[in-house]
């Protein structure tokens, strides 16, 4: 995984600009919509949080995406919220099904 921080010379917090692998995708299916994927792995694991969504076309586990939102760290976990996003190559329509 990948993170890129942007310097903030207003004193706000910085942007980041994280790209990594979707390790796990699931929705609130109680309560309020929520969408959460988890980009990385091991220690390296960043929660992204789309609140007021429970699906979103092409953010899947194996896919390549990158985010850009403020990080936070809450409970010891790196969270961010409603970021903007950029899918990759989905790897499954990269191969070639000749083969």
């Amino acid at each position: 995984m990948r993170i890129v921080t942007a310097a903030s010379p207003t004193g706000h917090p910085p942007r980041v600009r994280v790209t990594g692998t979707v390790r796990q995708v699931r929705a609130n299916p109680q309560g309020p919509p929520a969408l959460h994927a988890e980009l990385g792995g091991g220690d390296d694991v960043v929660t992204v949080i789309w609140l007021g969504r429970n699906h979103i076309i092409g953010v899947e586990p194996g896919r390549v995406l990158t985010v850009e939102g403020t990080l936070s760290v809450q409970g010891g976990r790196k969270v961010m919220y409603n970021p903007r996003y950029e899918l990759g190559v989905d790897p499954a329509a990269s191969q070639d099904p000749c083969s």
